[in-house]
């Protein structure tokens, strides 16, 4: 049996990563700190699971089994849950990504990243991105440019680390929009914010006019696209995947709606200012659209669940 790393394993994405890797009879290994875990050790999810408490930067590889896939998810999280991590956001996630590279080569082991969309940061009109797009990271001093920035560039060291090394095998997941089960309100993700205050009788808090638009993507569609290019032929690894449903393509206002009327709720749809809410250093994401062609092509990747099953789904998790 093989055995898998996940950092961050006890997280959203996570949680739903070490159901799929036990579902493929992985032996699956979790480093977790719990800042921001969707499930403990001891849910059903997790019981045959090895778990080791702590930070990817403390990870003493010599004392752990040698593993042999390092799947890297740990990082701040959400638009919201990373403004606590402003001015060292950087520096956490660059230090995880030397990390998680020195345990690849100490077990001789490939080495998945789940970066991010953030990426490609802002376009002034509807635009589908496509792994080659340019980076249009604009120069405000956001929170989520730190973000953005530091991921792009932990994604440029893993490209020069496989330029250097050419028995160094990485592959690089750029998810669009995810929810689904398991994802928590608590950093600022709409989905579930919207569910929680409906179910709570609170008012469902739209930012700004609700007009913004978003691909979201069911996790388990996502989480398959990343067991896919685990498992991809030799020539198509050290290379960059979008995944990302653009058939889901809506409206924040229409989440809102959606949920309310799921939740058979009384509380009142109302706009607010998150800078207001959340602070001057909130920032809002750009809208972006993907296209996944790449991985539909090159590795048959299709998404399997629309808009409207995702909130029913999300409805029902939280009911």
């Amino acid at each position: 049996m093989k055995n898998i790393l996940i950092t961050g394993g006890l997280g959203f994405i996570g949680t739903h990563c070490i159901e799929k890797w036990t579902e493929e009879n992985w032996s699956v290994y979790v480093i977790d700190n719990l800042s921001s875990n969707a499930i403990t050790q001891d849910h059903p999810i997790a019981k045959d699971v090895t778990y080791i408490y702590g930070d990817v930067i403390d990870t003493n590889w010599e004392k752990l089994p040698k593993f042999d896939l390092i799947l890297h998810l740990a990082s701040p999280v959400g638009p919201v849950g990373v403004l606590k991590h402003s001015g060292i956001m950087a520096d956490i996630i660059l230090k995880d990504i030397y990390s998680v590279i020195d345990g690849a080569k100490y077990n001789n082991c490939p080495l998945v990243f789940v970066s991010t969309s953030e990426i490609y940061g802002h376009r002034d009109s509807k635009t589908y991105l496509s792994e080659d797009e340019d980076k249009v990271l604009k120069g405000e001093f956001t929170v989520r440019n730190e973000y953005a920035i530091a991921k792009l560039l932990s994604e440029i060291v893993l490209s020069n680390c496989g330029k250097i090394d050419k028995d160094f095998k990485y592959q690089i997941i750029r998810p669009f929009n995810v929810t689904g089960a398991f994802q928590l309100p608590d950093g600022g993700f709409v989905l579930p914010r919207f569910v929680k205050q409906a179910l709570e009788g609170e008012d469902i808090t739209v930012y700004y006019t609700g007009q913004q638009i978003r691909a979201f993507t069911w996790v388990k569609d996502i989480v398959d696209g990343i067991y896919l290019t685990s498992v991809a032929s030799d020539e198509l690894w050290n290379q960059e995947w979008n995944v990302g449903n653009e058939k889901n393509e809506e409206t924040i206002i229409y989440l809102a709606k959606r949920v309310k009327e799921l939740t058979s709720s009384e509380s009142r749809i109302t706009y607010v200012d998150p800078v207001e809410l959340h602070g001057e250093l909130f920032s809002e994401a750009p809208e972006k659209i993907p296209d996944a062609t790449k991985i539909r092509t090159k590795l048959g990747w299709e998404p399997t669940k629309g808009i409207d099953e995702i909130i029913e789904e999300v409805v029902d998790f939280w009911s």
